[in-house]
């Protein structure tokens, strides 16, 4: 790469053409010249303009743009680079290349066309629309009469060169520091890009070629050695090797071989005491056949939550990587092909990792070889404003309810309904739902398993899947692994119908959502799940570090911790307050779990200089389900080092959390710990327009029923915890706004809640003698009232939870 490097800078000093691109050596990890920015049939890394693109589609390995294209922005961002393509305008149209200043500022547009003009360099104040005329300067035209033509752009310091058909065609002098994103475009007829390839200079050795220096491990260095400056891994417990330097925006490059079969990974951004795979991020490296399905594990994955784009490593030889992290970014070449990239701005599982943190290598075992390793480190920052805001997308919005529950605390349009249905003693098919969209199936419960489902979406007359009821949670997108209920996240953009055959008394309670128009959502197929990539990857990693016990305990927020205290007989103490705007995420409570048996140790919760309590319950009910031993993966509650619960506090000036003991007896050594993002500038907008809010109603054993009502208020109800129903069949019924709400209400208390027993996952769950369940894909929203009545003649104690908007 040196070499290469040093004759593109020469070539830009003395105007020598670019060089030929080498042809692969077999066994070599050399690929051909610079890493390819697109992927054939696809627009990975050039969606991040201010619309969708549109006017754009792939033909082989083409890029056919109308003049009418959105403009495409890169997600890639490069200092001195040089960037080669190959293109092809219609007469009296030209391709454009961009370079869009970041993180904001202008647009160096490069006009390729037939004719005067072409490679002619502008500076504009703005991004150019499709469309707009861009008259170019005058330059040398190209002399080749076929369509193709070749350009490279050649960028060092504060220059710019362009060359088309390998000659100088223009030169700008730009700001020396300054960083660029890509752009393309097209202008008043069609053109075409292909063969868009890009290099870096090759950054610093990482190796001194003699010893570790600058690397440790909190296992046995011994295990690796430098064997003629090729680092080889021995095989002697080694862990991660890391680098003692932390690095946050880089371009790294290694060669690796490792044993057939072997695994392995880089670790990037990891924060000195943290692990790749949980606080960091690891790109996977994996020997395993070609045909392995390309999932979170699969070569190149960022391991448990991003599948690669595809595979281009070889088995047994020697393969050439480059990593690039550039702000939210995170893209990946092997042997110069684009396997990987992710904005983890956008992903609701990589959002919460570090930016900055060490490099590594790991050792799982199998013998690895890494040579050339390079870094070339870039300007911290988070890459163009088009980067930071995601994608409108229905299915997404529904999945980032589920694992960052802050979400929830936003108005969204999104709204839930209910569809129940009992089968009789006839085997005729029934109809159980006929949906209309657009959008999406959630939650599925029944009584029984008999007979089969068919699910028909849009108009078509066959169904896109029949199967048995117990099969659902494998045929659909499953959200847990648990049978029953089935926990989903099913897209249909018009409508759906699901029809029930050969079933006799059977009762069915489906949960499903509507979109509005600013949210679009994709019908559901076998084959696409209509979801971004990596979605339902994070989900699963998410429900398994749960059941493990682990809940982002080490994420980069601000954590705070009150010491162990006694309480006395009716006393209240505050162990934690923080001032100004912010989120907590998680609240653990430290203390002897045995007090999640009675009502004697209560939570209480003050937002924003409130005099009466958002929250005040027992803390039984805060953490249901925690009193035994053990996980379970419920997406809200967990316990490792203390009971915690997931639901997040927004909040804009204050928030204060309290422990009450309403016991007769003190209550010794008991604490609070939270996860707090604060880091909101002072005089910015509420960090949302809703708080978390619960109210608990204890026991009224005679009287009329016992209710839960809001008057005057608009949110969403997102939870209800109570003691375990007596009964199996209607428990409570809803009215919204001053409405009944009809279905809405459990039918029957096992489709709501879960099956009898010990059920703990779902987002609901019933232990000991509790029974809880969080509304998190489908919350409630009501205007200005909300009434939850038990209709039994008794009712035990209970919490229903909210986010209400802030009215003051």
């Amino acid at each position: 790469m040196r070499t290469l490097f040093a004759s593109f800078l020469l070539g830009m000093v003395f105007g020598t053409a670019p060089a030929a691109e080498p042809a692969n050596t077999p066994g070599s990890s050399q690929p051909q010249w610079g890493l390819e920015l697109m992927l054939p049939g696809r627009l990975v890394g050039w969606d991040y303009g201010t619309a969708a693109p549109e006017g754009w589609r792939v033909e082989g390995g083409e890029l056919v743009g109308t003049p009418d294209a959105t403009p495409l922005v890169s997600g890639f961002t490069f200092g001195d680079f040089e960037l080669r393509l190959e293109w092809a305008a219609a007469p009296h149209g030209a391709c454009q290349v961009r370079l869009g200043e970041v993180p904001s500022g202008a647009w160096w547009t490069i006009t390729l066309c037939e004719g005067p003009g072409c490679g002619a360099i502008a500076r504009h104040q703005q991004v150019l629309h499709a469309g707009e005329k861009v008259v170019p300067a005058a330059a040398p035209a190209s002399s080749k009469s076929t369509p193709w033509h070749s350009a490279s752009l050649h960028r060092s310091g504060g220059q710019l060169r362009v060359l088309v058909d390998g000659r100088s065609a223009a030169t700008a002098t730009i700001g020396a520091d300054t960083r660029f994103c890509l752009g393309l475009a097209v202008t008043q007829a069609q053109g075409r890009f292909r063969r868009l390839r890009v290099q870096e200079p090759p950054g610093v050795l990482m190796f001194n070629g003699k010893d570790l220096e600058g690397w440790w491990t909190p296992g046995a260095l011994s295990a690796w050695h430098l064997d003629n400056g090729t680092l080889v891994l021995r095989g002697l417990g080694g862990n991660y090797l890391r680098t003692r330097k932390e690095y946050g925006n880089f371009t790294l490059s290694l060669e690796y071989r490792i044993k057939k079969g072997g695994n392995s990974g880089i670790g990037i951004r990891t924060p000195p005491a943290g692990w790749p795979s949980t606080e960091g991020m690891e790109l996977q490296i994996w020997d395993v056949p070609a045909d392995r399905p390309l999932d979170k594990h699969a070569p190149m994955a960022i391991y448990g939550n991003v599948p690669p784009l595809g595979r281009a490593d070889r088995s047994g030889q020697w393969n050439h990587l480059v990593i690039k992290a550039d702000g939210p970014m995170v893209s990946a070449w092997v042997n110069g092909q684009l396997v990987q990239h992710c904005n983890t701005a956008w992903h609701p599982e990589l959002r919460h990792r570090f930016r900055r943190g060490w490099i590594g290598i790991q050792d799982h075992g199998a013998r690895i070889e890494v040579r050339q390793m390079r870094v070339l480190e870039a300007p911290d920052g988070q890459g163009p404003a088009a980067w930071q805001t995601p994608p409108a997308h229905g299915l997404a919005s529904l999945l980032d309810r589920l694992l960052n529950s802050q979400q929830l605390a936003h108005g969204d349009g999104i709204q839930s309904h209910v569809v129940t249905a009992e089968a009789g003693q006839s085997n005729s098919p029934l109809l159980l739902a006929d949906l209309r969209g657009p959008g999406a199936l959630v939650h599925i419960a029944r009584s029984s398993d008999q007979g089969n489902l068919a699910f028909y979406f849009d108009d078509q007359n066959t169904p896109s899947l029949e199967c048995r009821p117990a099969e659902l949670v494998h045929a659909l997108p499953h959200l847990t692994e648990d049978p029953n209920p089935v926990l989903t996240c099913v897209g249909f953009r018009q409508r759906l119908r699901v029809v029930l055959r050969q079933a006799r008394q059977a009762h069915y309670r489906l949960d499903y959502v509507t979109f509005p128009a600013h949210l679009p959502v994709a019908t559901w197929t076998p084959a696409d799940p209509g979801l971004p990539p990596g979605w339902l990857s994070a989900v699963s990693y998410r429900r398994e570090q749960f059941g493990w016990g682990v809940h982002r305990e080490h994420d980069p927020y601000r954590r705070v911790q009150a010491s162990a205290k006694v309480i006395a007989p009716g006393n209240s103490e505050t162990l934690i307050r923080l001032a100004g705007a912010g989120v907590v995420h998680w609240v653990k409570l430290l203390a002897d779990k045995k007090l999640l048996q009675t009502r004697d140790l209560w939570l209480e919760v003050f937002t924003d200089g409130r005099s009466q309590p958002d929250v005040a319950c027992p803390v039984r009910f805060w953490f249901p389900g925690l009193a035994g031993q053990g996980n379970y993966q419920n997406f809200v509650l967990v316990d490792r080092g203390g009971v915690t619960n997931m639901l997040a506090f927004p909040f804009s000036r204050e928030i204060k959390l309290a422990l009450v003991n309403h016991g007769p007896r003190p209550v010794h050594n008991v604490g609070l710990a939270v996860s707090v993002d604060d880091r909101i500038p002072p005089g910015s907008p509420p960090a949302s327009p809703m708080r978390l809010r619960a109210l608990y109603g204890p026991a009224s054993p005679s009287g009329p029923p016992a209710e839960i009502k809001l008057s005057s208020a608009a949110g969403r109800w997102i939870g209800l915890v109570c003691e375990e129903p007596t009964t199996t069949g209607n428990i409570f019924s809803l009215a919204i706004d001053g409405e009944e709400a009809g279905g809405r209400g459990p039918s029957d208390a096992d489709l709501f809640f879960g099956p009898p027993g010990d059920f703990r996952t779902c987002a609901a769950g019933r232990h000991g003698t509790l029974a809880w369940r969080y509304l998190l894909l489908e919350p409630v929203d009501f205007h200005n009232s909300f009434a939850l009545r038990w209709t039994t003649g008794t009712s035990g104690d209970r919490l229903a939870i909210f986010y209400l908007r802030d009215t003051r």
